[in-house]
């Protein structure tokens, strides 16, 4: 679903006064990504080589010199390619909605009936290239009606208004080079290159309170950021996204600032950390534990960090989390973008970044038993859980608790507040003791199972794979939960539990960040959804481009409508929420930002 927070140097957060980040583990080298060099000497970015890989070959590319937006803070704009590609109206499922079938029957009967209202329809096929965890295959197919040159949009508005009028009322209007096929373009690419002595602090950001939203331009004005991008996938909260937790701003996995852990990663994803143990900037597979000892010694980890207790935004929690699969409930730790896994017994912390008060939990409402292990789990339709006997332990900065109450409810000042759900309320009722302190602790890891943390680190999740790992282009989709997302009944065929998605083959918007071999920070945004200036980069086109542009290690960051780069307080891309749409400045969950040192 392609639409879909500020570190002082000097300051160390202290257990308990605060969820702080501590390793059990011994620290050492062997870690992704390099060291930048030392020395007094501000570099600009080397010019790649060559012509920038997208389109054909006869597609040449054009830029401008570089601008200095400060010493060692450089903005290069690269240009290329015209309109190839037509204009059509993707028509969804009138029931379900569904767009992509997983099976060739269920598009070719939604067709049928396309065709025997009068219209001509096509159905078109999905496939996504190899990865180093999946293989090439078909992934979908869609039903799609007209093809409209790239100046001929009013034509496919109508053919949309005709459908609409006949009973398919939430098609939608495409241009198709969204479905990542031999394309000429247009594209736009700015890149921000930060070298590594430059005179600045990378950082991420967030507004108000996390549990919100705001522009990036809001969040460079609040952070006097001389440079900010979005950072990490959020909930979104509208009728396009039934699986949103009801918080819009919430981040879809890690992020950390001050090397404190707002909010926890989905274990094993690819991640952004900034100003950390591997040098000004790192990319990285990150996975996190926090626990807490009660007063009388028992222990228990801590399912998450300041997001809605018994819903896990893209998996890959801890504890009993399970997420739908057809018309079944499957447990699973594993990652699944964008999807909600669901854990009855939870208990999550709740600091003063989240907002004033923890949220309530919804009521459970029927019963679904696992038929393998006979465990039982309260559920709703929507498949969310939460319980029916929560409770809040409010606790200080200390973490000394002050008083236990019924869940929803004010958080103090600089403290903090246990929820829990299901056997997490009981574990909590059962341990806590007013005026006795907890002691929490977290460890946060790389792929090779040592600590990442230092005082001074911030990280956001990515909302792609890994993109390119020792310069070469690499992607992980399965490890980020991209391989298999689609799970609605309605969409499948017979036996069929989930099909994989075309995440990987679609072009959209694109935020990316790198690290070059020198230590250099690129940030990197291709706009898409305009055929007249930008269409966007497949995964693999932006993983091509990463490495054109001298990346050793990359990611990206939230796409389509959240990709937007600000720099001295101008917007200098074009963010679109739709192809074809007006300009607007999404409000995001986080930026990561560049502020100059005084």
């Amino acid at each position: 679903m392609p639409h879909n927070p500020l570190p002082r140097s000097a300051r160390r957060v202290r257990v308990p006064a605060a969820l702080a980040v501590t390793s059990v583990l011994l620290l050492g080298a062997g870690a992704p990504g390099r060291l930048p060099p030392t020395g007094d000497a501000v570099a600009v970015g080397a010019e790649p080589v060559g012509r920038m890989p997208l389109g054909p070959a006869d597609v040449p590319t054009h830029t401008r010199p570089a601008d200095v937006l400060a010493p060692g803070v450089t903005y290069r704009k690269f240009w290329q390619g015209e309109a190839s590609d037509s204009w059509a109206v993707w028509v969804r499922h009138p029931q379900s909605g569904e767009e992509t079938f997983g099976t060739r029957a269920h598009a070719d009967a939604l067709a049928a009936s396309v065709n025997a209202a009068g219209f001509t329809a096509r159905v078109d096929t999905f496939t996504v290239p190899a990865s180093v965890d999946t293989d090439s295959r078909i992934v979908g197919y869609g039903v799609r009606v007209g093809r409209f040159a790239a100046d001929r949009r009013e034509d496919a508005v109508q053919a949309k208004q005709a459908l609409a009028a006949a009973g398919f009322t939430s098609s939608r209007i495409l241009f198709t080079a969204e479905d990542g096929g031999a394309s000429r373009g247009p594209w736009q690419v700015r890149v921000i290159t930060v070298a590594p002595s430059a005179r600045v602090t990378l950082k991420a950001v967030h507004g108000k309170d996390i549990q919100g939203s705001e522009t990036v331009r809001q969040l460079a004005q609040a952070s006097g950021a001389l440079v900010a991008v979005n950072g990490s996938e959020f909930d979104i909260s509208g009728p396009d996204n039934t699986g949103s937790g009801g918080f819009e701003g919430v981040p879809q996995g890690l992020y950390m600032q001050n090397n404190t852990l707002l909010s926890a990663p989905n274990n094993g994803r690819t991640a952004l950390l900034l100003e950390g143990l591997k040098g000004r900037a790192a990319v990285d597979e990150i996975s996190s534990e926090t626990r807490i000892t009660a007063p009388d010694g028992a222990t228990r980890v801590i399912d998450g960090i300041n997001r809605a207790t018994g819903q896990v935004l893209g998996c890959g929690g801890v504890g009993n989390d399970y997420r739908r699969s057809g018309e079944d409930r499957v447990r699973t730790l594993q990652p699944w973008r964008n999807t909600n896994c669901v854990d009855p017994d939870e208990i999550v912390v709740f600091r003063p970044e989240w907002g004033a008060a923890t949220p309530t939990p919804v009521r459970r409402d029927g019963t679904w038993t696992d038929p393998a292990t006979g465990w039982q789990a309260q559920w709703y339709a929507n498949q969310r859980d939460f319980a029916d006997h929560a409770v809040d332990v409010v606790m200080d900065g200390n973490w000394v608790v002050k008083e236990l109450r019924e869940a929803g409810g004010p958080i103090p000042p600089g403290g903090r507040v246990l929820q829990g759900i299901g056997a997490g309320a009981d574990w909590l009722r059962a341990h806590s003791e007013v005026g006795k302190a907890f002691k929490p602790g977290s460890t946060v890891r790389g792929r090779d199972g040592r600590s990442v943390t230092t005082p001074t680190l911030s990280a956001v999740a990515g909302g792609t794979p890994a993109l390119v790992r020792g310069g070469e282009v690499w992607m992980n989709p399965a490890a980020n939960g991209m391989s298999q997302t689609s799970c609605v009944p309605a969409a499948l065929g017979p036996g069929e539990k989930c099909r994989a998605n075309n995440t990987l083959s679609q072009r959209h918007a694109r935020t990316l960040a790198g690290v070059t071999a020198a230590g250099e920070l690129l940030l990197v945004t291709i706009d898409g959804r305009d055929p007249a200036l930008s269409v966007g980069a497949t995964l693999p086109e932006a993983a091509e481009v990463m490495k054109w542009l001298g990346a050793e290690d990359a990611v990206g960051m939230g796409s389509g409508g959240d990709t937007t780069l600000v720099a001295k307080d101008t917007l200098y891309n074009r963010p679109v929420d739709d192809w074809g749409g007006p300009l607007r400045e999404r409000p995001m969950s986080n930026a990561v930002v560049i502020v100059e040192k005084p």
